[in-house]
């Protein structure tokens, strides 16, 4: 039997300044549930991170996190899926960010993606505001390194900077090999968080895997408001952003004027997956 899947982003698309899901946003996960809609959240937040605002007894299937490094059984808070970086892999993607000197963090594998080391090359915390913001809310899961030794694999490497540094496009020439994926700082709204995995993952590869593994579907839908949701809303039959998107993807895809706390309803409607 086909169904239909239903892909949605967390931040900046279905909640906002890290608040938990609202009443409408939770009645609407039951009305798509109720109507056999899949639903999978598509976030670039660890599952330790997910918890701060998701429940495990909310209504969702599925969630792909870390932007595509996994894919976890919401119900059952189940990991049934993985792809990370290997040592190697972590040691030459590392070398590209201390040539440059450029602020870094190497998030740990799972289940504790969300404990990481960090190298740190700016002398003063206004030269790199967000990566040091980042650094004070998980203090007590990150740790610095003096040298850049590294014997284990990871599930990503994650780099900070500037919204207008123009090491970027090389950087991404550089991190070829890996799967690269650029997203807008949900601390401070404008810096780049160039974010390297695993060759392959990405947001829309595990949507690609978790729709095959539920005997086929008959339509996929997405929603997102960020350069990280690109490949997802791409890939999707149908999409909708966010109208604080950036203008790249307002050029690309259609805008949904709708607030978070309401954003999931609307789409369902304007999609006609529920009344």
């Amino acid at each position: 039997m086909s169904k239909k899947f239903l892909f949605c982003d967390l931040d900046g698309t279905i909640i906002s300044g890290g608040r938990p899901l609202s009443a409408c946003n939770l009645r609407t996960l039951e009305a798509l549930r109720r109507s056999g809609v899949v639903v999978a959240l598509a976030s670039g937040r660890s599952p330790y991170s997910m918890r701060k605002v998701i429940t495990a007894d909310m209504p969702f299937d599925y969630a792909i996190f870390s932007t595509g490094v996994g894919i976890m059984h919401w119900g059952r808070q189940e990991i049934v899926w993985r792809k990370q970086l290997e040592a190697a892999e972590v040691k030459k993607a590392a070398m590209v960010f201390e040539e440059t000197r450029i602020d870094y963090m190497v998030q740990e594998q799972l289940p504790e993606n969300h404990r990481f080391s960090y190298r740190c090359f700016s002398s003063k915390e206004h030269e790199n505001s967000d990566f040091f913001r980042r650094l004070s809310i998980y203090d007590s899961h990150s740790q610095a390194l003096a040298e850049p030794v590294f014997q284990q694999g990871a599930s990503q490497l994650l780099a900070v900077l500037s919204h207008n540094d123009a090491r970027l496009e090389g950087l991404q020439a550089s991190l070829r090999d890996f799967s690269v994926v650029r997203a807008t700082s949900p601390l401070d709204g404008k810096s780049i968080w160039l974010e390297v995995f695993a060759p392959g993952v990405s947001k829309s590869a595990a949507a690609q895997w978790l729709s095959d593994c539920e005997e086929g579907h008959e339509a996929t839908y997405a929603l997102g408001n960020d350069h990280n949701d690109w490949d997802l809303l791409n890939w999707a039959g149908k999409s909708l952003i966010a109208k604080k998107s950036p203008l790249e993807l307002q050029q690309r895809f259609q805008v949904l004027e709708a607030e978070p706390e309401n954003f999931l309803r609307q789409a369902a409607q304007t999609w006609g997956l529920i009344k």
